[in-house]
């Protein structure tokens, strides 16, 4: 009996020893780092210079983002052959920072373009990692602000919660752009991974924006964490449940409760879902099930084949073609 009650009481301190480990691990990722980021992205895209800033939230945080200007207005700017960006240092708070061109003293950024995009990125990278998607919108007469998800990239680390404090945050930098480049500019907003949990999350304050590009997000986490225990580690989903409980003891939050396809607004804002369809780390049912909730108007792309995150890699044409052909349905673009 003793022999029974040791091994079973070495059972239970080990299910809550992993139970406190997936809550710690989850909440408080290790985050990539900026170089890391930059050299997985140099070879993708236009890695081109920004003008590097921050944003202070109404709570006090500090997230740090960066200004790409559309191509359109580049040369006019002055700022491509006479600075080396190929140090991935260039890109960070604490290094040179792109030319103040961009700004007018004593007032609003001096840019010239309308039309502007933020672009969140996924959990655990940093804001080198929205380039890619930047590239697409510059293109076409966008200017793009990326910034550090709260605790990523440059930003000082802390609790990740998933879209629940994000999705503030969000909210921010929205206001920040439309301070800083004026009230009456077209504005979206794009979001991978987690990129879209915070972005569709956000919906619920009604944020001042014409459209979202949501690619591969979590309709609710828990589908994702107890997916992720059964098929990747084979481990039963309840530790997933429990994972959370501890999460709420030690952190103040469920994870497992983290849910944007129940905070989608009122439908105001059109909504382009995309997601690879060889995504086994968010299922695609995922965008399907929100695409199929929104009130408003809504679109649903797949790209066969395509793992996490990686539609644009997959299809860089066809990603293209459904992010204009959104636009053009939005306003005109």
């Amino acid at each position: 009996m003793w022999i029974a009650l040791i091994i079973c009481g070495a059972i239970v301190i080990f299910i809550l020893g992993f139970g406190v480990y997936t809550a710690a691990v989850t909440t408080h990722p290790k985050k990539t780092s900026m170089e890391d980021a930059w050299n997985n992205e140099v070879k993708k895209c236009d890695m081109n210079p920004s003008s590097v800033y921050t944003i202070t939230t109404d709570e006090g945080y500090v997230l740090h983002a960066s200004f790409l200007p559309a191509y359109d207005y580049m040369d006019e700017y002055g700022r491509i052959d006479e600075y080396d960006y190929k140090n991935p240092k260039t890109h960070l708070s604490e290094g040179p920072k792109a030319r103040e061109e961009y700004r007018a003293e004593g007032g609003p950024d001096n840019c010239n373009g309308q039309r502007f995009i933020i672009i969140s990125h996924g959990y655990t990278y940093n804001r080198h990692g929205s380039m890619k998607y930047a590239t697409i919108f510059r293109r076409h007469g966008y200017n793009c602000v990326i910034y550090d998800d709260r605790r990523h990239g440059e930003n000082v680390k802390t609790l990740t919660t998933f879209g629940r404090e994000e999705s503030k945050d969000l909210m921010a930098v929205i206001k920040d752009t439309r301070r800083r480049f004026g009230g009456n500019i077209a504005l979206g907003c794009h979001g991978e991974s987690m990129g879209t949990g915070l972005s569709i999350t956000a919906l619920q304050y009604e944020p001042d924006i014409d459209f979202i590009v949501a690619d591969c997000g979590y309709a609710d986490l828990e589908n994702v964490v107890k997916e992720g225990m059964a098929v990747k580690f084979h481990l039963p989903s309840f530790l997933g449940s429990l994972g959370g409980v501890i999460s709420r003891i030690l952190f103040g939050y469920n994870y497992m409760k983290i849910a944007p396809i129940e905070h989608m607004g009122s439908g105001k804002v059109p909504i382009c879902f995309a997601h690879g369809g060889a995504d086994d780390f968010i299922l695609p049912v995922n965008s399907q099930r929100m695409n199929e909730a929104y009130s408003g108007y809504s679109e649903y792309h797949e790209f066969p084949g395509a793992a996490h995150g990686l539609s644009i890699d997959s299809d860089p044409e066809g990603y293209e073609k459904m992010v204009l052909e959104f636009l053009k349905k939005v306003y005109g673009a």
